[in-house]
């Protein structure tokens, strides 16, 4: 029988599969367990009995988990050796000469058996683990490692899964580990192979960064036409830096800019070009994945003239962005978006940009490449961010667009281009309908078959690499930097007042709470402020006793001033999470209560300081199957209502904090409350709302819709006057006037969550993130819901309350969004804002005719304009009010 072929001299040894250390002949000889897998004998020695009954004459197998038979008191030495894996070693070039005594007597490390956390992310990681021989770094840089890139070249021929020749350029990127996180092992007793060195430094890592590693590892081998391959981790035999390896291209993209003497093969260059350009965006997207920061040297050319995108470009070039090394100057690309995420200090601390992601920031960026690929300019396209407004750049690039593209057959990608550099994110088109007009342009008619589907990004989330873990390192001292680059914005629809800003700002508390600043209009509509303080999903809003006070559920209580919605405190103290919130405002003090879904409720003094302690505690006794406090009412009674999942309402007096009584009679958990006219109304998952006296807490009636299907579980109700709503699961509204259902209808196909009546108009919000506004229209027979207008939101509505002009809104992305009505209601259109100022100057009996009256718009307005300057700047007397009333008359 032929003996089988000797291993190639730069093979590595096989290794034991729980140290990880290299199998020789001498010290870390392979030993077959009765199972049939082979330990070094260190392993072996080192494994658990299998049972206290039999610890001297057994062990448990740590890869197949069988009992096997083992002699302690013979040791190791007694097991056979795998001749097998013994024929696979490399034979030494020079065998060492015999050991001495004195060579004899010096202990040599043993290695010890692989931590069990190790060995899950072996498992994980193997394939992104270059192996030692490929030495892709020739020579360690001295000193502390750049946060750039070095570069280097693969040593030694790569097979699966790299697949690489050897001299292959690479480029490699330093990840550092955080202090102190990497395990100590002692020198003497531990011998780490490179996998078990590179694998230790991994977990060192932060689950963000290793979960990032894999994805671009993973990605880049999906994409191997469309970006530069990502090989994986590696380390050198004796520094301690761990390495991202990505294979480099030499030739670049901007030294084509320089070729433009053929007009057209300079056209037909940019075309192909751009679609591939937009093809490894779309691939990144379908991934996942998304830039946040480019610039033109990032993409690459390969043997065949393919462009390629370089990820450790990217990753490099995100470390200077977030350094506030690389501005405008050297090209970087930033989205004006991003750069206001990158101002905001605590969620760049926090990592949490959860809703804030999407993919049209990139789109921003493929349409300032492709403006530099055809001007050939590219500090044109990265110079947005200098003097000058945003207006009047992306005036210049269309106008150098234009001038470069006419009579070619590019001509209609200047106007794709237009609408990729939109400041507003929504405004941007898909990117593959950029590649769609580059193809189109360039194809007959008959080939839009070949154009990828509109579907092909269909994730939920993304992960940025300008906002991830591998760009954050290097640069920590810099995220709190302010030298960011930021928008410019002339124009005031894309820029807000300092007035606005001073009236809807938050100071920081505790590195939790950032500066809330008025957001770019939307639409040209309203503009909203965002506080910030909370770390999960906001589930309440209560104003009272000059503060607004928000619970979540990440188990506390925010204050927040009235008087400039700056954040005065957080109240802590409940251990699960917070489900409602009320305030009570007494003539003698005024309290803040909050029930959580432990069942327990909690009473907070409300005053000029707050204090951190509450004021009393308690827990409702009920099973703990049914246990938790959904929501929260008070009365004028002098009692505090609880509704639970033990489908009963109890009331608790204040004074004393007992239990007066428990009304039940819901047949699933009581989800909403609202205190009405001396009445109690209580909503409930089983699809009901039941009325109860406020006076004895006897049943008054049950509300329900009889219709078939109508039957969905109650989520909020919210009452005025005599009007109760309650919106629904399925997306239902249904209104009831003195207990009589009047008007029932499905607004959306998403569950409602949140309903606030004021007055006849009517604010909505839920699964489908917008604040839907309503007008309630009553004539003697019906009644009518008018849509005004949707605010859209970027999370889940939760929360609604109304107060000053102002909508405030919780989300369960952690945000608070203040809302004016006031700007809002004049933007709508003629007939809202006469009713609104109707409603707000509702004392003054002569304006009631103008709402309906064949009067101009600009009459209207005049007509409040006297009656401003009469209430506000004259003394507002009977004399001035008459005067005021004539001249209306006089105009009408």
């Amino acid at each position: 029988m032929a003996s089988a072929a000797p291993p190639p001299p730069d093979a590595e040894p096989p290794e034991c599969p729980v140290c990880l250390s290299p199998f020789d002949d001498s010290s870390v000889v392979p030993r077959v367990l009765p199972c049939g897998h082979s330990l070094c004998g260190s392993c072996i020695s080192s494994l658990p009995p299998a049972s206290a009954s039999a610890a001297a004459s057994s062990l448990r197998c740590p890869l197949c988990s069988q009992c096997v038979p083992f002699s302690r008191a013979l040791g190791p030495s007694s097991l056979p050796k795998n001749l097998a894996l013994l024929s696979l070693l490399p034979s030494l070039p020079n065998p060492s000469p015999p050991r001495t005594a004195g060579a004899a007597s010096a202990a040599r490390p043993l290695p010890l058996p692989l931590h069990a956390a190790h060995s899950r992310l072996l498992a994980r990681f193997r394939h992104a683990i270059l192996p030692e021989s490929a030495s892709p770094l020739h020579s360690s840089p001295p000193g502390h490692p750049p946060a750039g890139l070095a570069l280097g070249s693969i040593a030694c021929d790569l097979g699966a899964p790299w697949f690489c020749s050897r001299g292959h350029p690479v480029s490699l990127l330093p990840i550092d580990a955080p202090a102190g996180g990497a395990p100590t092992q002692e020198a003497a007793f531990y011998r780490p192979s490179h996998a078990a060195r590179v694998i230790a430094a991994i977990d060192a890592l932060s689950s963000a960064a290793r979960e990032e590693m894999v994805d671009l590892v993973a990605a880049s081998t999906r994409l191997a036409r469309r970006v530069c391959r990502v090989y994986g981790a590696w380390m050198g035999p004796d520094a301690a830096t761990l390495w991202l390896v990505s294979e480099r291209h030499t030739p670049g993209v901007p030294p084509l800019l320089n070729d433009r003497s053929d007009e057209l093969e300079t056209v037909a260059r940019v075309g192909a070009l751009g679609m591939e350009v937009c093809e490894a965006l779309m691939g990144l997207h379908g991934e996942g994945l998304v830039l946040g920061c480019l610039r033109l040297d990032c993409f690459r050319l390969d043997h065949f003239g393919r462009c390629l995108l370089d990820l450790n470009e990217v990753l490099a070039l995100c470390r200077g962005v977030r350094a506030g090394v690389c501005l405008s100057m050297d090209g970087a690309l930033v989205a004006p978006e991003m750069t206001v995420i990158l101002r905001d200090a605590t969620r760049t601390r926090s990592h949490d940009f959860n809703g804030l992601i999407g993919r049209n920031s990139d789109v921003w960026l493929l349409g300032c490449i492709l403006a530099a690929l055809v001007t050939g300019e590219e500090r044109l396209a990265a110079g947005w961010n200098t003097d000058g407004s945003y207006d009047d750049w992306q005036k210049e690039v269309l106008a150098r667009l234009d001038a470069a593209l006419v009579g070619t057959q590019l001509e209609p990608l200047a106007a794709t281009t237009a609408l990729c550099l939109s400041y507003e994110p929504e405004c941007r088109p898909e990117i593959a309908d950029v590649w769609k007009c580059i193809r189109g342009s360039q194809m007959k008619p008959g080939a839009d078959a070949l154009a990828p589907a509109d579907d092909i990004v269909a994730q939920k989330s993304f992960r940025c690499l300008l906002l991830g873990e591998l760009s954050s390192m290097c640069s920590a001292q810099a995220v709190e930097s302010d030298e960011i680059v930021q928008p410019s914005q002339d124009s005031d629809d894309k820029n807000s007042t300092p007035d606005d800003e001073s009236n809807c700002g938050c100071s920081n508390d505790e590195s939790v709470c950032t500066a809330g600043t008025d957001e770019p209009q939307r639409n040209g509509v309203f503009k909203s402020s965002t506080l910030l303080a909370h770390r999960d999903c906001v589930t309440g809003l209560a104003i009272g006793g000059g503060f607004l006070f928000s619970s979540s559920y990440d188990k506390t209580i925010n204050v927040w001033s009235l008087q400039d919605f700056s954040h005065v405190q957080t109240l802590k103290g409940h251990e699960h999470k917070i489900t409602a919130i009320v305030v009570v405002d007494n003539d003698n003090q005024s309290l803040c209560i909050s029930g959580d879904s432990g069942s327990g409720i909690f009473v907070w003094r409300v005053g000029t300081s707050l204090k951190q302690e509450p004021l009393n505690k308690w827990y409702e006794t009920n099973d703990w199957i049914y246990r938790g406090v959904h929501c929260l009412a008070v009365s004028g009674t002098g009692y505090l209502y609880t509704g639970s999942r033990d489908k009963s309402i109890k009331a608790w007096s204040l004074e004393d904090y007992s239990l007066g009584c428990t009304m039940t009679g819901h047949k699933s958990t009581v989800s909403c409350l609202a205190v009405a006219s001396g009445i109690l109304y209580s909503g409930s998952w089983d699809g009901s709302i039941r009325s109860w006296w406020l006076t004895d807490h006897s049943p008054l009636s049950v509300l329900e819709d009889d219709a078939p299907g109508s039957i969905a579980p109650v989520l909020s109700i919210s009452t005025e006057a005599n009007f109760v709503v309650s919106s629904y699961e399925n997306g239902c509204l249904k209104i009831w006037k003195d207990d009589v259902l009047v008007k029932s209808e499905k607004l959306q196909n998403a569950s409602i969550y949140a309903v606030k009546l004021n007055g006849k108009w009517l604010y909505t919000g839920g699964l489908n993130k917008a604040i839907n506004i309503q007008e309630l229209l009553e004539d003697e027979s019906e009644l009518e819901i008018r849509d005004v207008a949707s605010i859209s939101c970027d999370s889940i509505v939760t929360s609604i309350l109304y107060w000053n002009e102002k909508l405030i809104v919780g989300l369960s992305n952690r945000e608070i969004k203040l809302v004016s009505l006031v700007k809002f209601m004049v933007k709508v259109g003629p007939r809202e804002a006469r009713a609104h100022y109707i409603l707000e100057w509702r004392e003054y009996n002569f304006l009631s005719p103008l709402c309906d009256c064949a009067i101009s718009w600009k009459k209207f307005q005049f007509c409040i304009l006297i009656l401003v300057f009469t209430t506000r700047v004259l003394r507002p007397n009977q004399e001035s009010l008459t005067i005021c009333y004539s001249m209306a008359l006089y105009i009408l």
